[in-house]
């Protein structure tokens, strides 16, 4: 006697996730919040550097004054703020990496119980990322309708 399984068939669908990150109402409030951050970092170091650049005109004007001594304390001392400006520079950096990939996290656990939602409605056993498909057919794209989904269930992420 030979066992047979039958197996119903299986419903399979896909959509594009950064679609979803950048057209969404969430993923647009991301981005601007980010921008947000990004323009006042911006800001902060470009003043930054508009004060080492007065102090080092200012340093190499008084190098005839200065005694040889004063004059090297004083380029050590710029020097130490250089370095700290490039220390806070690359701390922003990566702040505002992290803060996205916080965010992008964020949303994508705001989304999973919409596609195990929308899977359940639509009775799809698999629902893939678009840049995972080598080829499909457009009609098993959801995105629109994880879109539609989205914006009426997720208004906005706060970035940290």
């Amino acid at each position: 006697m030979i066992a047979t399984k039958a197996y119903s068939e299986i419903k399979i669908a896909y959509f594009d996730l950064n679609f979803i990150m950048s057209k969404s109402k969430a993923g647009i409030s991301i981005s601007k919040q980010l921008t947000d951050i990004k323009k006042k970092d911006i800001a902060k170091l470009k003043n930054m550097e508009k004060d080492l650049n007065v102090k080092d005109k200012k340093l190499i004007s008084q190098k005839n004054i200065l005694s040889d001594l004063d004059f090297a304390n004083q380029v050590k001392l710029l020097r130490k703020e250089a370095l700290e400006y490039q220390k806070l520079k690359q701390k922003l950096i990566q702040d505002a990496n992290n803060r996205f990939v916080s965010a992008q996290t964020e949303l994508v656990k705001k989304l999973n119980p919409i596609l195990a939602k929308y899977s359940e409605n639509n009775g799809i056993s698999l629902i893939l990322q678009k840049k995972m498909v080598v080829i499909g057919k457009t009609d098993l794209d959801i995105t629109k309708d994880i879109l539609e989904l989205t914006n009426k269930e997720i208004k906005n992420i706060k970035v940290n």
